[in-house]
């Protein structure tokens, strides 16, 4: 690493931001306060953050895309950018991430007293419920079914030991030493959103053969989005990009588990989504397996909404259908209070029963909102349990929460079926019986398709490219755009 001197950044920032004009102007004021050189991609949001970061931070680097460049290209371009400060660690963080006033110095310190390790990362709170970790990092064993695992995740203050060696860590706070993104590179260009940061600390790590370090006494706080909307673009680009991670770094037999098991899930998921009827997951698992398959990766080209096509219900279809009984199938309890407000404004009369994970009972027992409590048991064949009772019930309606998972067959035990996606309930297909029948058949079929398609993912993927929409920024920075590598640097005559 150069000598580092009194005109050279100790450590620079790389930011993103994208529609969150109002986050990301605090965590720009904090860094100025502590006097870090910041430097920030605007995604061509719709906010205005733009405007607001030239006229009350005039300082700062500020990169204004063209085109939305995805948190990968967006960080890419920040990140190429504070490299050519000469920093010697670079910081990425999200506009939604705010580091405590000591967490970048105690970062700092310790990558200086620790050179073998190549990055280090503090724990990360959740900014709605501050005592929640989020991840104290985590670790990446393609050997299990579930090969990236977030360490501590949902605990509350656990007691965690000073510092964890860890795989990787989240790209919403993370230092690096900056001459290894010099020499090596940046993030994987393909991601365009999710698992960059998980392939770029695993890329770190395998290049110098360093360590990871999570500083568990550095606090950073995220706005993490459990309890927001389901969005198909998550679901796309988590499954699509899961496939790549692990076809990028998964070695020899003996870690083809994680693999199989991936192509096993997203299959099954698949077929049963398509049989119940749930397209909006459907067609975006079938473009994720498309896309990988194909090997087109970067922006997703045929993005899905949710609830576009469904009919919405209001207070005439729960009077014109006589909604006297209601059950809610519960997935994600934060949702829970939403759904019950939304509803007493449609004036719904109806009496209410709630099914719910096992160890959610005694505290549903005691809300006065419910006449009866179900439990939901875990495993394959349990979950199936409980439908023959649920059916004799005779619910009118049956309500369950959208997320990344298609419905359960208990989500379809009544003469009508709702999804409540955004303080709002949709009509959806009511099918329990093909439901269970589909979620026993899905196995078999899931285990094919995998076994039929997995060689064509054994081979790692080529790095990827800088999109068309970067070149301009790039070009700005200094940096080929066809590479879009710190080492492509471009000559004056260029």
């Amino acid at each position: 690493m150069p000598s580092h001197s009194l005109n050279l950044p100790k450590v620079a920032a790389a930011i993103v931001t994208y529609n969150h004009r109002d986050p990301v102007l605090k965590l720009i004021a904090s860094l100025e306060q502590q006097k870090i050189p910041t430097f920030v991609t605007e995604n061509k949001g719709a906010d205005g953050a733009a405007e607001a970061i030239r006229s009350q931070f005039p300082q700062v680097s500020l990169l204004a895309s063209s085109a939305n460049l995805g948190g990968c290209g967006g960080f890419n371009c920040a990140a190429l950018a504070a490299l050519s400060s000469g920093c010697e660690y670079l910081i990425f963080i999200d506009d939604d991430a705010f580091p405590e006033a000591d967490c970048i110095a105690q970062l700092t310190d310790f990558l200086d007293a620790h050179p073998d390790y190549i990055f280090a990362a503090p724990s990360i709170y959740i900014s709605s419920q501050p005592d929640t970790l989020q991840e104290a990092g985590g670790g990446v064993n393609f050997s299990r079914s579930n090969p990236i695992e977030a360490w501590y995740r949902f605990q509350d203050n656990p007691d965690l030991p000073p510092v964890l060696d860890i795989d990787y860590a989240s790209a919403c706070c993370l230092m690096v030493r900056a001459d290894a993104l010099r020499e090596m590179g940046v993030l994987d260009w393909a991601y365009f959103i999710f698992s960059d940061d998980v392939d770029l600390c695993l890329r770190l790590r395998k290049t110098f053969n360093k360590k990871g370090a999570c500083l568990t006494g550095a606090k950073a706080f995220h706005d993490f989005p459990w309890a927001k909307p389901f969005a198909p673009m998550r679901l796309y680009f988590f499954q699509r990009n899961g496939l790549r991670l692990i076809a990028n770094h998964q070695q020899g037999k003996g870690e083809l588990k994680s693999l199989f098991i991936a192509l096993m899930r997203l299959h099954r998921r698949i077929f049963y989504s398509a049989l119940i009827g749930d397209d909006e997951i459907k067609q975006t698992l079938t473009s994720a397996f498309k896309d990988a398959w194909r090997g087109h990766f970067g922006n997703w080209s045929s993005w899905v909404v949710f609830a576009k096509d469904r009919m919405q219900l209001d207070a005439h279809f729960f009077a014109q259908h006589a909604i006297k009984r209601i059950l809610i199938d519960i997935t994600i309890e934060d949702f829970e209070p939403a759904i019950l407000q939304s509803l007493k404004t449609l004036q719904s009369t109806a009496t209410i029963d709630i099914l719910c994970d096992e160890h959610r009972v005694t505290e549903h027992q005691a809300n006065k909102n419910y006449t009866q409590v179900f439990a939901r048991k875990v495993g394959f064949i349990k979950p199936l349990h409980i439908l023959p009772r649920l059916l004799q019930q005779k619910y009118d309606l049956v309500i369950t929460d959208a997320n990344m998972e298609a419905r359960r067959p208990s989500a379809m035990c009544g003469k009508h079926a709702a999804i409540f996606h955004n303080d709002a309930l949709y009509l959806a297909p009511s099918r329990p019986y093909i439901a269970a029948i589909a979620h026993l058949v899905s196995l078999p079929i899931g285990l094919l398709a995998a076994f039929l398609t997995i060689n064509h993912f054994r081979n790692p993927f080529p790095a990827g490219t800088p999109p068309d929409e970067a070149a301009d920024l790039l070009n700005t920075i200094g940096i080929d755009p066809k590479i879009g590598q710190p080492y492509a640097r471009l000559k004056p005559n260029d």
